[in-house]
């Protein structure tokens, strides 16, 4: 049984908001400005699918006055439940409203134009809890929207001439990204598993068939198939982030990566 007190866990005078991971760090912060300080629950280099927090990671986000939540990740299933217990004036937030969600991939932020919806969202919520300052947060918000409109006419621009629109990834965290852009990714996991040998042979038939060149991979997830696929077919393995706080760089970068793997 978790159990901690919730009060402030640090010795930042400001109050304070919280989230899962770095992308909506980046996102709220940029809403927020500087009147708040956020933090993110799930530490840099950690699996938001799998990460099970310590009493302390729990004791920090008590003293938050709001959570915003990705909505649908796996940290966020197991431990939201248990959240809104141990802290009941915690403000549980969920930014993927307004957002079609695919059930296999709750990469939502990989997609700027559900970034838009989802910084909104933000919005909305600290404008609710903080109506003093409503026009700030409705300027900061536009100021970001600008940043999303723009990072999405740079990433089209990339891969608007490219013929094949396949690539291949380890973890479906591309399917957003995909969408947007009219592309394709060739999983190697298989509903969140390790792949069949079956499976492994049908992805090795379909890269082959589409040509790829490269593989995207996470950090985070065991190499092994991918290198053994990448061995088979000729392919180069990519390191890829979408967790990165650095939202805009990742998803340009990510965009060049598939780029070279599509002949023109």
């Amino acid at each position: 049984m978790l159990s901690v007190s919730c009060t402030t866990a640090d010795g930042d005078k400001r109050p304070s908001l919280a989230v899962t991971i770095e992308p909506y760090r980046f996102i709220v912060e940029a809403v927020a400005g500087n009147g708040w300080q956020v933090h993110s629950v799930v530490p840099s280099g950690a699996s938001p699918e799998t990460f099970d927090p310590s009493p302390a990671h729990i004791m920090r986000l008590s003293g938050s006055k709001a959570y915003f939540l990705v909505g649908g990740i796996g940290f966020e299933k197991r431990w939201s439940e248990k959240i809104a217990e141990v802290c009941p004036s915690l403000i549980l937030s969920d930014t993927s409203e307004g957002i079609t969600r695919d059930e296999d991939d709750p990469h939502l932020w990989t997609s700027p134009g559900n970034c838009i919806v989802i910084a909104e969202n933000v919005c909305r919520e600290l404008c609710r809890i903080d109506s003093a300052n409503s026009t700030h947060y409705k300027e900061r918000l536009r100021g970001l929207v600008e940043v999303f409109a723009s990072t999405d006419s740079l990433i089209a621009a990339k891969l608007d001439s490219c013929e094949n629109r396949a690539f291949m990834i380890f973890h479906p965290s591309l399917t957003y990204f995909s969408k947007r852009y009219n592309l394709k990714q060739v999983v190697i996991e298989e509903h969140g598993k390790e792949p069949s040998a079956a499976h492994l042979k049908e992805v090795i038939d379909e890269a082959r068939l589409l040509g790829v060149r490269k593989i995207l991979l996470q950090s985070e997830f065991d190499k092994r198939h991918a290198e053994s696929i990448a061995e088979e077919i000729g392919a180069e393995i990519i390191t890829i982030n979408p967790l990165s706080y650095d939202w805009r760089e990742e998803m340009l970068r990510t965009a060049e990566n598939i780029k070279t793997d599509l002949p023109e």
